[in-house]
């Protein structure tokens, strides 16, 4: 599947600081895209579940503690 990442509203998450290890994000139609922030020419898309699940796993939040933290 190709991904339009033209016109994507990248950001970086509210968590990150400023500091250089900071990746962004952007919601597209077709799944989440991942950058590196320091260097955002690449990117990569995840569907949301996968994405979900990912955040879920880094904050530590378990399914049964799941909120709306994909957005964190």
């Amino acid at each position: 599947m190709t991904h339009d990442l033209t016109g994507a509203a990248w950001f970086k998450s509210s968590r990150c600081g400023g500091g250089p290890t900071c990746v962004e994000v952007a919601f597209l139609e077709t799944g989440v895209g991942v950058r590196d922030a320091k260097d955002p020419g690449p990117a990569f898309v995840v569907s949301p579940g996968n994405w979900s699940a990912f955040v879920r796993h880094c904050s530590g939040t378990t399914d049964d503690q799941a909120g709306d933290s994909a957005t964190s």
